[in-house]
């Protein structure tokens, strides 16, 4: 039986698979998709090729977890920062600054282009969902506010995240993106006269 390197069988299985993800993210990040192979992933963590398969069934799989890894934490951010405000407007304008936030904080850019163009159909799936669960949290804000045609505005305000989102991963400054992004949606959002 191998040796487990942490407090419980638990622990030591999720530190493993962040090690696979983590090097299988270094192998992207590095070579590129094609060099994404079983064997490459298990040296770069420094386990056995035939280990790898406990954690994952195939490289598709693994391609998944690396695209997806830090979405639970991005939707829970923009969660907490939109229940930290009480008026819908101002909710509104923390799930865009909130959303900005988290694409500064990492490799947005690359793992969106790796997602659209390596993952499997089932696999694209699956992240549209996880896209679908946070656009939830502002068509409950939208409805909140009572806007006249609510799946417009979810789509006209998730398009101003998404084109802010692409600026900040072409190297815009992401503080002066998001005191746009916000200001923006707040006139969206304005009271017609």
């Amino acid at each position: 039986m191998p040796k487990i390197e942490a407090g419980s069988v638990r622990e030591h299985r999720a530190q493993r698979l962040a090690q696979l993800i983590d090097a299988a993210q270094a192998i992207l990040e590095e070579k590129g998709v094609d060099a994404l192979t079983a064997g490459a992933v298990a040296a770069r963590a420094g386990i056995a090729r035939n280990s790898i398969y406990r954690y994952f069934d195939s490289i598709d799989d693994l391609l998944e977890l690396v695209v997806t890894r830090g979405f639970h934490a991005w939707i829970e951010a923009v969660e907490q920062a939109v229940a930290a405000e009480a008026a819908p407007e101002d909710q509104a304008a923390a799930y865009v600054r909130a959303n900005l936030e988290q694409a500064a904080l990492g490799t947005h850019g690359w793992l969106a282009a790796l997602s659209r163009g390596s993952l499997s159909p089932s696999a694209r799936r699956r992240v549209q969902e996880l896209h679908t669960s946070l656009h939830e949290v502002l068509a409950d804000v939208v409805h909140r506010l009572g806007a006249r045609s609510p799946e417009l505005t979810v789509v006209v305000v998730q398009a101003v995240v998404d084109a802010c989102v692409q600026r900040i991963d072409q190297g815009d400054e992401a503080a002066e993106v998001v005191d746009f992004a916000q200001a923006a949606t707040r006139r969206l959002l304005a009271p017609g006269d």
